[in-house]
């Protein structure tokens, strides 16, 4: 059985007649609250109406959008009135129209998807009517039960006269009239409770508001309202998502694969790459083989380098579900196409050619296929994993040959031979 998000959801932990808040919504004014001694609130939720001139339906009545009274309806004096437990919600006007309801916030997780159910129905009748007073009568069904969503063809005034929503603001604003509010399809319904239509949506922030509305478009005697087992519920909860690239530290112009992967299938989601200036940087979708719906690839080339970000996002939601750093290093000209082992034999300053000769001599080339030279920084440069240097009489260079090494090219094995002659170096070699 799912968790039900809301405080007081069936309205069993009842009324202390001390909460009397409610937000009023005036038709060309601000918003601001009162407090309001007709207005009894159930536990855990606060009132809200619309107020005053111009009725969009009929301008010339006089009769604009009222307060409702809200106060508790239980099995006494009339069972039908609650649909589970002891008590209902019941939300009113007399002879007065109102676009109106409850509301209530609620702390969930950003990307949770969420759906909103409640049950109602209405007691909807005019003055002058042999039933007026009759609880099992309304205008338009008699003592039927009815149900119907709005806009459905062949609705007279009478039943077009209630019609009920639930809604979610899943960026958790408190005013009904907002555009970011989800509302479910309006429904009119009379005489025992129904299943308003539900509201689904993907929370945005930390903090969701949930809406119960009611609205009655004529001033009939009764406009009664009437509420019951009002459910928040989680239907996916946010995927926990772990994102890699690879390679981890790309440099620029090198191909970078990311890689999303969820504990559950995920809902649609965008990958969004931001360079160090912030601007996005195009992405490309990459097909998994074998189909898995909890993981997700794309690819994209950096083209200056920096810090750059990757922020995975669900439809319709502001805050990342993942999120990494990717530094980016300028791109290095002379990279090995692969690594492989190299030794460098370094003549020192003012060898000739017989030394040239000697190490040819020893076979050492013809065998190893080592590489001769006389620079100090072309023996030691490059990115190899195994780089060896034979540096021949090292005290002829000046400083500290090793130290050179050691300091600007850290990694190099360094190996010292010292030779009199070039045919000391030559015998010296073969024996290598």
């Amino acid at each position: 059985m799912s968790t039900n998000l809301l405080v007081n959801g069936d309205f069993e932990r009842g009324w202390d007649g001390t909460h009397h808040r409610c937000l009023v919504f005036p038709v060309n004014g601000t918003p601001y609250e009162r407090e309001a001694g007709e207005i009894a609130c159930p536990a855990g939720w606060t009132a809200w109406y619309r107020h005053g001139l111009p009725v969009e339906h009929d301008p010339q009545n006089g009769v604009g959008w009222c307060a409702p009274e809200v106060r508790p309806c239980g099995l006494t004096p009339d069972p039908l009135r609650v649909r589970s437990g002891n008590w209902g919600c019941l939300l009113f006007t007399f002879s007065r129209i109102h676009d109106a309801g409850l509301y209530q916030q609620v702390r969930v997780t950003p990307g949770t998807q969420l759906k909103l159910t409640a049950w109602a129905h209405a007691w909807s009748t005019k003055w002058g009517h042999p039933n007026e007073d009759n609880p099992r009568w309304s205008d338009g069904c008699g003592t039927n039960a009815f149900y119907a969503e709005e806009g459905s063809p062949g609705l007279n005034d009478d039943l077009r006269n209630f019609t009920f929503w639930v809604g979610i603001d899943p960026t958790g604003g408190k005013n009904p009239y907002a555009p970011t509010v989800v509302w479910g399809k309006g429904a009119h319904i009379y005489n025992a409770y129904r299943q308003v239509p539900p509201a689904e949506t993907v929370a945005q922030s930390g903090t969701v508001t949930i809406f119960l509305r009611s609205r009655s478009l004529w001033p009939f005697k009764h406009n009664d309202a009437y509420w019951e087992d009002v459910v928040l519920e989680v239907v996916s909860a946010i995927p926990r998502v772990q994102m890699t690239a690879e390679p981890a530290s790309p440099e620029v112009g090198q191909t970078v694969r990311i890689t999303a992967r969820a504990d559950q299938p995920m809902p649609s989601v965008n990958l969004r790459v931001t360079d160090p200036d912030g601007t996005t940087v195009p992405t490309t979708p990459v097909s998994v083989t074998p189909p898995d719906p909890s993981v997700r690839l794309w690819e994209f080339a950096p083209q200056k380098a920096g810090s750059y970000s990757a922020a995975l996002f669900a439809e319709g939601v502001t805050a990342p579900l993942a999120q990494i750093a990717l530094p980016v290093r300028p791109k290095i000209w002379g990279l090995p196409r692969e690594q492989y082992e190299r030794t460098y034999v370094l003549l020192p300053p003012g060898a000739g050619a017989a030394w040239v000769r000697a190490i040819l001599d020893s076979g050492a080339w013809d065998r190893r296929r080592w590489t001769i030279g006389g620079s100090a920084d072309d023996a030691g440069i490059g990115a190899l994993l195994s780089k060896t240097v034979i540096a021949i009489n090292p005290s002829l260079w000046p400083g500290d040959l090793e130290a050179f090494f050691r300091q600007y090219y850290p990694g190099t094995r360094y190996v010292p031979l010292t030779a009199a002659t070039p045919e000391e170096l030559r015998r010296k070699l073969e024996r290598m």
